[in-house]
């Protein structure tokens, strides 16, 4: 629990500063701590406030489910945008590629958007020939469990590989 409120505090936390510091989370981690998990191409939709922050909103096409009970359609929110002549930016969080395939482990926040879980950190981009789910890549400071500072690489992993260990890892919820 004290993972996600930190999860939660780095997200929202992260508008006005140039970088982020993310607690690194390993895909174990993000497969329990996810409401949702998917495969899907995305459409960008349109830029909204959210408070005093901008969220541009992705739809996400639906192809497979890993976890969670959702539609054939995800609305997914990310920090950063241009709405009414301001733009605002978040370090760390992704820019997503209209029509690009990807695997989202995602989160549903308290205010009842869907984000990416650990900003970047749940973004895997499909390379199709290859089959394999990409991590999107990261400049963000990451620390570890006990609070150090840490250099992740990002994971690649065919995508039939993720799928059965996602899944294991949810039917067993540890």
């Amino acid at each position: 629990m004290r993972s996600l409120q930190f999860l939660i505090l780095a997200g929202f936390v992260c508008l006005p500063a140039r970088t982020s510091t993310l607690q690194h989370l390993s895909l174990k981690d993000m497969a329990l701590k996810s409401t949702d998990i998917v495969r899907g191409h995305v459409q960008r939709g349109k830029p909204a406030w959210h408070g005093s922050q901008i969220f541009t909103h992705y739809l996400v096409f639906v192809g497979e489910r890993w976890k969670g009970t959702g539609g054939p359609v995800v609305d997914l929110a990310v920090q950063g945008g241009a709405l009414d002549g301001l733009r605002q930016t978040c370090a760390g969080a992704p820019e997503l590629a209209d029509g690009r395939e990807y695997v989202l482990f995602l989160w549903r926040s308290p205010s009842g958007l869907n984000l990416i879980i650990g900003l970047s950190q749940g973004l895997f981009e499909v390379n199709s020939p290859g089959e394999e789910g990409v991590q999107a890549s990261s400049t963000e400071v990451m620390l570890n469990s006990s609070g150090a500072g840490m250099t992740a690489a990002p994971v690649r992993m065919k995508l039939a590989d993720m799928r059965k260990y996602v899944q294991r890892v949810v039917t067993e919820g540890r």
